[in-house]
């Protein structure tokens, strides 16, 4: 017995161990349900050591076009690769960016009918789902779909028309949040809805207001009464959910003018946020986006505005850009009237009257209006009058009139009839840098005044 039971423990020291099998590899994210504001942490584990490896991401936008991105990078000797400290190889993006496979998505040809100049979003209570595939050898060996959110959890909206018409958006604990009024451009509607969302999953009270294009107000940005920004932070003032030690504005575009000017002569505005703004009162705008009468009244009567003027020469080069199918510059219209106006002090918004600090952002190529030229009016004004509070003016090279905050696809800017400026990787620098400084800017003003933001 002793001799077969020796002989079966050496047949066992003597065989190979069995086969272990090999390690899948892994997706890692974090955070697991991130805003869309928030920098995505990507690792992948479990590659084959120093092998080649492409990074694909791809989302469906709301009007049914795919959009797509890929990056080639080589895992290091432990079969990792992490591209938030990792340059690709090749793809659609260049150096290190652990966001570059979300910004660098271009859309498929198909659907035409769909936008693909810019991922299309019309619910922003809507998740956007982007799926990251790992592929090897030419196979899929790993995938994962990441939901990403403009509303944090507990961030509740509601429809106001009891005074002002817009949507609160406000976090549903049922204590008081520092407020913040969002005035759109020329868009009209409802007010960057995506801004207030956000805005509201980091602790503040958001009214996204509406002036013009909703039911019961003016139709076009023509005649909009400017009481209607001034009723509406005394509004936010009264409501519970705001806290009234801090009532902020941030305007976007035409936006600007009365998010300034509201600042500047009601009381009870603690900061402003101007995201390309404009340093005067512009004239209106048609339905047909043509020059219109005044953009706002005051007591029934229009303030005073420089006037756009569709000049021959304006007229003769859109002609041949658009024979040439080169996108029309409006810049250069608003240059030319800044130029022929002279002197604007009796249309500039007084903005050293504004009780707290100021924040500007504007793109050095903005090809909508002269932003970056307007901001810096306005903050030699500030300094003028020696304006006592923290001002900061941001400005940034290779970005157009929109400045994005949420970590969406920023694709080439040459689509469209008119044209906006900047580049895909402008815009994404840009992205990364401005919403950060805009919350810190808000939530140190918030806490000076002692309403700090709880989100």
């Amino acid at each position: 017995m002793r001799t077969v039971l020796a002989a079966a423990a050496a047949s066992i020291a003597l065989a190979p161990p069995p086969a272990t099998e090999a390690p899948r590899p892994t997706i890692l994210v974090g955070p697991e349900r991130p805003l869309m504001d928030q920098r995505v942490n990507l690792t992948v584990f479990g590659l084959a050591p120093n092998a080649p490896v492409t990074l694909t991401a791809r989302s469906r936008a709301q009007d049914g076009a795919m959009w797509r991105s890929a990056a080639t990078f080589r895992a290091n000797a432990t079969g990792a690769v992490w591209p938030g400290e990792q340059a690709p190889s090749s793809g659609s993006y260049r150096g290190v960016d652990g966001m570059g496979l979300f910004w660098s998505m271009t859309a498929d040809p198909k659907p035409q009918s769909a936008d693909h100049r810019s991922f299309a979003l019309t619910d922003f209570a809507r998740p956007v789902a982007t799926t990251i595939e790992v592929i090897s050898g030419g196979k899929v060996v790993a995938s994962r779909t990441i939901e990403r959110r403009f509303a944090g959890p507990g961030v509740r909206q509601v429809q106001v028309r009891d005074g002002p018409v817009g949507v609160l958006y406000e976090p549903a604990d049922g204590a008081p949040h520092p407020g913040v009024l969002v005035i759109g451009g020329s868009d009209g509607g409802f007010a960057e809805p995506d801004v207030a969302m956000l805005l509201a999953s980091h602790g503040f009270a958001v009214l996204s207001l509406a002036y013009f294009g909703e039911k019961g107000l003016p139709a076009t940005l023509e005649g909009v009464p400017m009481e209607t920004f001034a009723r509406a932070v005394r509004w936010m003032h009264r409501r519970p959910e705001v806290d009234p030690r801090f009532v902020a504005i941030y305007g976007v575009s035409r936006g600007t003018e009365p998010a300034l000017y509201t600042a500047a002569t009601t009381p009870g505005v603690n900061a402003v946020v101007a995201r390309s703004p404009s340093f005067v009162l512009w004239g209106g705008v048609t339905a047909h986006h043509l020059p219109g009468k005044a953009a706002w009244t005051l007591n029934g009567k229009p303030l005073p505005y420089i006037a756009n003027t569709l000049y021959p020469r304006f007229l003769l080069e859109a002609a041949g850009d658009l024979i040439a199918r080169r996108q029309l510059r409006q810049t250069r219209l608003f240059a030319e009237d800044l130029r022929r106006f002279g002197d604007t002090s009796r249309v500039e918004i007084p903005v050293e009257n504004i009780r707290g600090p100021v924040m500007l952002l504007a793109g050095r190529d903005d090809q909508i209006w002269p932003s970056t030229l307007m901001a810096g009016r306005i903050m030699a004004r500030l300094r003028r009058h020696r304006h006592p509070y923290a001002d900061q003016l941001l400005t940034y090279d290779r970005v157009g009139h929109p400045i994005p905050y949420a970590y969406l696809p920023t694709p080439k800017r040459d689509a469209g009839l008119f044209a906006i400026g900047g580049t895909s990787e402008g815009a994404a620098r840009a992205q990364a840098d401005a919403w950060p400084r805009l919350l810190a800017f808000l939530t140190e003003a918030a806490t000076r005044a002692g309403a700090a933001p709880r989100p």
